[in-house]
């Protein structure tokens, strides 16, 4: 495993860079949650998200791991204008992370079955009760949260957040050992449904995913009750919800 350490010469403290909707959302649970002795990002790309956990003190130390060079180096280059010194390794998923012991990993912008299949082969570092995990996926949600419910997981946490108009989620997730139960409506719309706008457009994704399932050949024996479920919490959108968090 090669370790790059990154330093900088530089006593000034930078600005925070703005990180889109979606890491500032995990970038503010993490906060809310810590701090941490040791956090990995996987998938970590140009390494804006344990630069901004470093430079806010939410934990001690950081990993920033990816499968490619290239985001890696320009990460180093983050990190050195930022004045913190984050680990990066490059990694599929855990496989090079050998020889640390995380107490938080964040896998955001990535399919959920992807996220899946890396948490299922990183056993060893999440399957632990003193372990939170950070998850936002891409697509392929209702997968991530049956495989999280099936594995021992209990997902604590659902944020959801609105970039581009579009909105995506955020599970926070530790391991407890025990299965969850859940329904087949829970697996699209979780067991965590806040009151906001970014949650009823949410539903209204689910929706029309639902609703085009269902005229095809796809059909499943949930999605009428699953259908109706969406439609009544889309229906909350038009009428107005709390505002969300930035």
């Amino acid at each position: 495993m090669s370790v790059i350490k990154v330093t900088s010469g530089s006593n000034r403290k930078p600005k925070k860079k703005s990180l889109g909707a979606r890491l500032e959302t995990v970038a503010r649970l993490v906060h809310e949650k810590g701090p941490f002795e040791c956090l990995c990002d996987i998938g970590s790309d140009h390494a804006f998200l344990p630069i901004r956990v470093l430079s806010s003190g939410d934990a001690k130390t950081a990993v920033a791991a990816d499968v490619r060079e290239g985001p890696l180096e320009r990460g180093k280059a983050n990190a050195i204008s930022a004045g913190v010194s984050p680990d990066f390794i490059l990694s599929d998923g855990f496989s090079n992370l050998g020889g640390y012991r995380f107490d938080a990993v964040c896998i955001c912008g990535l399919g959920g079955e992807t996220i899946a299949s890396i948490l299922d082969g990183g056993k060893e570092f999440v399957r632990r009760e003193d372990c939170l995990l950070f998850l936002q996926p891409m697509t392929a949600h209702d997968d991530l949260r049956t495989y999280l419910w099936e594995n021992g997981f209990r997902i604590c946490g659902e944020t959801f957040v609105l970039e581009g108009a579009k909105p995506y989620v955020i599970l926070t997730a530790g391991y407890t050992h025990e299965p969850e139960p859940f329904t087949y409506t829970d697996r699209f719309l979780g067991q965590v449904r806040p009151e906001t706008d970014a949650f009823y457009a949410y539903c209204e994704k689910v929706k029309n995913q639902t609703e085009k399932r269902m005229r095809g050949k796809f059909r499943q024996p949930g999605d009428e009750d699953l259908l109706q479920t969406a439609a009544a919490c889309a229906l909350k959108n038009q009428k107005g919800a709390p505002a969300d968090k930035p």
